[in-house]
């Protein structure tokens, strides 16, 4: 995707440009200054609003509408007390205000000529790198803005979201350096998962989903003889406990993952684990739900909130 600007990288510190590395999408404009020409924008003392920032403008090909969408991404990097609901409404509210203007404005014409504005992402990261799960939650259920003629789309990524893309990142560079073919996507089912459409694109609505579902094939060489191996890899971001892997037995069953490929094939699972105790879960009900599955292996993806000492002596363990 290019480099991000300085001044972005310094607002998400150690995530930087690295955010959407691997995701295949597009950065069309960024640091980008726009008329405000809605008379209803306010800035903060209520004044009129003369101009907005674009942070980052982004696009990518959404495989389910068969179109080119963008997005605009802005970047708090503040402290961990700003993270309060009167915040959190204000900058979605800017945000949404910025992309209304940013719809029509001539400064983003010549980026948008391909592109379909569908949306916004805030992404937050705190400065002092102190974060609470639970208070993020009830922050983000409290958030209120003004309801609004023609609906947005709009995500928020705080620390929790941002971590798991940059190991997902991680994880999808290492595959792809033993891929064959660039053959690394995501898989999109399509309703009741008849057919299946495969593209390197990873879709908004996939980033904030709990499970992403991948593919590619990799060569094994044994005793002189390379095969090629088809690889489901399923992306695990879930809370994990036996109902949710549970879940997971059903969706392989449900989208026949096992019944797919004429080759060799194997299924793999990524999880991240938010505890030390969920590392100690995965490692004695993974083996016990999938007894049998010589096929089916498990992966611990890059928790870096957790301790190292604990974390990498049972990092590499799989089934």
């Amino acid at each position: 995707m290019g480099e991000l600007s300085q001044r972005i990288g310094k607002k998400l510190e150690h995530y930087g440009n690295s955010i959407f590395e691997h995701l295949e999408w597009k950065i069309l404009a960024q640091d980008v200054q726009i008329d405000c020409i809605r008379a209803a924008h306010k800035n903060a003392k209520s004044s009129d609003k003369k101009t907005h920032g674009v942070d980052i403008l982004a696009g990518y090909y959404n495989p389910f509408t068969k179109r080119q969408e963008a997005f605009i991404v802005e970047c708090k990097h503040r402290e961990w007390s700003n993270f309060i609901p009167s915040n959190l409404s204000l900058w979605v509210e800017e945000l949404c205000n910025t992309i209304e203007c940013a719809s029509t404005s001539p400064a983003l014409t010549t980026y948008l000529e391909e592109y379909t504005l569908i949306g916004g992402i805030l992404l937050y990261n705190s400065s002092d790198n102190i974060y609470e799960m639970e208070r993020a939650l009830k922050s983000i259920s409290q958030i209120k803005v003004p309801r609004r003629r023609h609906p947005l789309m709009i995500y928020l990524a705080d620390n929790s979201r941002l971590e798991k893309w940059y190991s997902f990142n991680a994880e999808i560079a290492k595959i792809k350096q033993n891929s064959i073919e660039n053959s690394f996507g995501i898989i999109y089912p399509s309703i009741g998962g008849s057919t299946w459409d495969r593209s390197p694109v990873v879709t908004p609505t996939y980033l904030f989903s709990d499970y992403i579902l991948t593919s590619y094939i990799k060569s094994v060489t044994n005793q002189g003889i390379t095969t090629k191996v088809d690889i489901k890899a399923l992306f695990c971001f879930e809370h994990v406990t036996d109902d949710s892997l549970k879940y997971l037995q059903d969706m392989i069953n449900e989208l026949q993952l096992e019944s797919r490929s004429d080759r060799y094939q194997e299924v793999h699972f990524y999880f991240y684990p938010e505890t030390e105790k969920d590392i100690d879960h995965i490692k004695d009900s993974f083996s016990k739900m999938f007894a049998g599955k010589d096929t089916f292996k498990y992966y611990l993806m890059d928790n870096r909130r957790l301790s190292r000492i604990y974390y990498e002596s049972i990092i590499f363990l799989k089934i």
